[in-house]
């Protein structure tokens, strides 16, 4: 009997728009006001997003402490749809600057406003002649183009353009460069312990947190420490980082993701490198290291000789497993198996995964198909997707695993959570 998953969606395209990645951009920078080019559900999309985020960061016990900012919409209908819709754009400018002042406007584009035409920068470039104020239009419309990401790192190079300028440096100094739930979330606040153990002070997180006059100040840092991951968004936070060295010498390191001990790690040292602190880097990793070898000793006691079982179903590209058997190993347990789901859309990705688990274990792999019968021989199983197979303890393994010494705590913390949970017939367990 094969494995089951439950609820996979496979996907080649992604299906994101561009105007949330706008609006996030700046979203908590105080003073400024974001225009939507486009009907009112455009607006209740990106404010639905927004709002879910906040309630993720509260479950996973961050609360976020900024107020975002005003979104509205131009509230483009049919009508403008057939005979154009830069009359209530000009109604809609007018209303946010008589209603809140803004010392900054970004207008982004929707779907609609790209398909009949419509002339938003002659708009803007009016009202910024009206009203002595920075107008800054996007490139992107909607799902035309661009997706989410494509808004997001337009609405940076325009920040960019606008508002920097050459300024002396701040010794030791470091902004923080992404989002990742921000400067309240897990990634910005383990980065920011560590870099603060190095002597290392954080100015601000560019570009959603931040006022104008801080957007300013950014080039005065002495480097960059990019919050990204893997794959396409880490090119695009790569590429304006370095846009930002060249322009303003504000120094950045090709990204060391730190998830993962191995990998929190070489960051921590690579750090010390990049803000020419070695010695201090050297100190705070052998702190760590001492730290991390008291948890490890804590959690063994629960987990050695357990038996578990790996389930692997995402492209390399979303999932690292090295990681993870490096942990499963660290904690003593008695590793079955890894187990190729069938969410794997072509033998490619799945012949990829495969190479890199052969290259760091010895673990027998198996099929979907033969590795049913061995889900219920273990005390616990980690997977990348859901399964629907009864009477089992399994943990599902976020896309966007913790960074850091304590994302590896909380994560071996899961993992003894789930073996001591008395939860009768199994059970889904979610890292957190």
């Amino acid at each position: 009997m094969a494995i089951e998953t439950k609820r996979f969606i496979n996907s080649r395209k992604s299906c994101s728009c561009s105007m949330p990645g706008a609006w996030r951009a700046v979203a908590y920078m105080r003073g400024v006001v974001v225009i939507f080019h486009s009907p009112r559900s455009c607006t209740h999309v990106a404010t639905t997003m927004d709002i879910n985020a906040h309630f993720r960061s509260m479950g996973d016990g961050y609360h976020e402490k900024g107020r975002t900012v005003p979104l509205v919409s131009s509230l483009l209908s049919e009508k403008e749809s057939i005979f154009g819709g830069t009359d209530k754009l000009q109604r809609c400018i007018d209303f946010v600057v008589q209603a809140y002042h803004p010392p900054c406007v970004v207008i982004a584009n929707s779907c609609v406003s790209g398909v009949i035409g419509d002339d938003v920068g002659s708009v803007a470039a009016d009202a910024e002649a009206q009203y002595q104020i920075p107008f800054i239009t996007l490139n992107c419309y909607g799902f035309l183009d661009g997706e989410y990401y494509g808004g997001y790192f337009e609405t940076i190079k325009n920040l960019i353009a606008r508002f920097m300028k050459p300024l002396p440096k701040q010794a030791g100094t470091a902004v923080l460069f992404g989002d990742n739930g921000g400067p309240w979330g897990h990634y910005a606040t383990e980065v920011t312990r560590l870099l603060r153990g190095m002597g290392v002070r954080v100015l601000s997180q560019f570009p959603s947190y931040l006022t104008l006059e801080e957007v300013r100040q950014v080039p005065s840092a002495e480097g960059m420490v990019i919050l990204g991951g893997k794959g396409k968004t880490q090119e695009g936070f790569e590429e304006i980082a370095q846009e930002l060295e060249e322009k303003f010498h504000i120094k950045h390191m090709p990204q060391i993701y730190p998830v993962g001990w191995s990998d929190t790690q070489k960051w921590i040292l690579a750090m010390g490198e990049l803000f020419q602190c070695q010695k201090a880097a050297q100190q705070v990793l052998e702190q760590e290291q001492a730290d991390f070898a008291k948890m490890v000793e804590k959690f063994v006691s629960f987990t050695k000789n357990k038996k578990a079982i790996l389930c692997v179903g995402r492209w390399l590209m979303y999932f690292d497993p090295v990681t993870v058997i490096e942990t499963m190993e660290r904690l003593q347990l008695d590793f079955l198996g890894i187990v190729m789901l069938n969410t794997f859309d072509d033998d490619v990705h799945r012949l990829e995964m495969e190479a890199v688990i052969r290259a760091c274990t010895d673990v027998p792999i198996y099929n979907y198909q033969e590795g049913s019968s061995l889900l219920q021989e273990a005390d616990i199983v980690l997977s990348t997707h859901e399964l629907q197979e009864p009477g089992i303890k399994q943990i599902f393994l976020p896309m966007l695993p913790k960074v850091g010494t304590k994302g590896e705590k909380d994560f071996m913390q899961a993992i003894q959570r789930t073996l001591c949970s008395k939860t009768q017939g199994g059970g889904i367990f979610y890292v957190k």
